[in-house]
């Protein structure tokens, strides 16, 4: 009887651990589309930040008149010490509106939290979420609609986190790859459909929806990237070229004349709208000046963002090293404001 009993007793401990050892392998979740298992989508490892700031409930938010921004990465976004710093500066500078990574490679969800999204607000800053969809671009061609999820996923996370402008950036294809089979119109239809499914499920948070583009777009009429500058027009708020001086090679006039570059970036594309507006990325770190100071550097791309007249400009510098580019900008800025720069704000219900 005692040799039963200590037999059902080994049973009952063989099937207890090897139920523990189940429980604890990685989760994986089935992908309907295309009969994969993704790793590392372990959501449930992650809290919810209690201070969730739904953006729909939010009344009278009030977006930028003339963006005067900056670029956070996801480290310094996340990191509320690092926040506070960047964020004092960005004050003490006249910026208005801050540029924030909120991805990481291993979980769809929003890094940043609510709280975070909040501080800025409460300090005059209004965030942007920024979402990588193609890292280094499309490359192969098409993508499961679970990719694609995963990245509007993160987007709704964001807007529930408080976020008022979703900005989408790497939203294009690679220049080779096995994409050549394309056409132009099958490119910008795909970027084009992206986008429209992406503001579709973030419109009840009655949000803004932005896109980032190679700087020599708004002088392309077309582009294998899939980006086109009429296309876009139809289906986001506000266009985003990144006008680095250093990154136009193929002319020695753009890549010398940092003043030329976004005057000619930023007036080409506000050109070629009707609907979106015009934000325009500026080179904000060292990078093949053909000898001319960095403060001056600085300075002639604002006055090219000035002349040109877009709503605004973000300064970006992957490195976080914004000291000289900020003393630029309140220089530039202080004490005179132009009409197209009014320190008041778009009111929105």
């Amino acid at each position: 009887m005692r040799e039963v009993i200590m037999k059902k007793i080994g049973i009952l401990l063989f099937i207890t651990g090897g139920f523990l050892f189940v429980s604890n392998l990685p989760h994986k979740i089935f992908n309907n589309s295309t009969g994969a298992l993704r790793d590392n989508i372990v959501v449930a490892q992650f809290t919810r930040d209690k201070s969730d700031a739904s953006a729909s409930s939010e009344k009278n938010y009030r977006y930028p008149d003339f963006y005067r921004g900056m670029y956070l990465n996801v480290s310094s976004a996340n990191s509320f010490k690092k926040l506070q710093e960047l964020v004092a500066k960005a004050k003490s500078a006249g910026i208005n509106a801050m540029v924030l990574d909120v991805q990481s490679a291993k979980f769809v969800k929003c890094m940043v939290p609510a709280s975070h999204v909040q501080y800025c607000k409460e300090n005059g800053i209004h965030p942007i979420a920024r979402i990588v969809v193609f890292p280094d671009g499309l490359r192969k061609y098409p993508v499961p609609d679970s990719y694609i999820d995963d990245r509007i996923t993160i987007a709704e996370d964001a807007c529930r986190n408080g976020f008022r402008e979703i900005q989408f950036d790497y939203i294009r294809f690679h220049d080779s790859g096995s994409t050549k089979h394309l056409t132009y119109s099958q490119r910008y239809r795909y970027i084009e459909d992206i986008l429209t499914r992406a503001r579709n499920r973030v419109k009840k948070y009655n949000v803004r929806i932005a896109a980032d583009i190679f700087g020599r777009i708004p002088l392309n009429k077309d582009d294998i990237i899939g980006q086109n500058m009429e296309s876009l027009d139809k289906v986001v708020d506000i266009i985003c070229p990144m006008a680095y001086p250093s990154h136009y090679t193929w002319s020695k006039k753009f890549y010398a004349d940092p003043y030329f570059t976004v005057h000619e970036t930023s007036a080409r594309a506000k050109s070629r709208t009707k609907n979106a507006m015009i934000v325009t990325y500026i080179q904000a770190f060292k990078m093949k000046m053909m000898g001319i100071p960095f403060e001056k550097y600085v300075e002639d791309q604002l006055k090219g963002i000035r002349d040109s007249g877009v709503k605004g400009f973000i300064l970006w510098n992957a490195r976080q090293e914004y000291d000289l580019p900020l003393a630029v900008v309140k220089n530039f800025y202080s004490g005179r404001v132009s009409q197209n720069e009014r320190t008041d704000n778009n009111v929105v219900d």
